[in-house]
């Protein structure tokens, strides 16, 4: 019988942290995906111990795919004005 995913077919997120995976998982797709993992990824209070090096990997992968998804990055991408741009002449 299958109930789920086992727990060797979960990320590390999911095994060690769930309740991170599970507030990534609602926020996903919301504006406030976005302040939730800036906030998972800096510790602003001084007190953090940090993540497992595996959480840290899947963290900033995620924050990777976040930023693809992103609209913030948007306006680091090319515009029209960019295109009579070139180096040296």
């Amino acid at each position: 019988m299958i109930n789920g995913p086992s727990v060797d077919a979960q990320s590390h997120l999911e095994n060690q942290f769930p309740h991170i995976a599970q507030e990534l998982v609602a926020k996903w797709g919301t504006p406030d995906v976005e302040t939730y993992m800036a906030n998972l990824m800096v510790d602003s209070r001084g007190t953090r111990q940090g993540f497992p090096s595996a959480v840290a990997e899947e963290l900033m992968l995620i924050d990777t795919v976040l930023w693809e998804l992103s609209d913030t990055r948007k306006q680091f991408l090319s515009t029209q004005e960019d295109s009579n741009f070139s180096f040296g002449g």
